[in-house]
């Protein structure tokens, strides 16, 4: 077996950060509920994408 080099796993992985996964679960829960459940949602995952997006 060989280790793989950072890009080699960059290229593998394809998946979104945990904070991108969370934060649009967290827009889309917050969508569900009533007009202010949707601006908490909202700011709380717009936040959680920020940061996934720099992770």
């Amino acid at each position: 077996m060989e280790v793989l080099s950072p890009s080699e796993v960059e290229q593998v992985s394809g998946a979104m950060s945990d904070f991108t996964t969370g934060g649009i679960a967290v827009i889309s829960i917050g969508f569900a509920g009533g007009p202010a459940t949707a601006a908490f949602g909202l700011l709380v995952g717009g936040a959680m994408l920020v940061v996934g997006y720099y992770q």
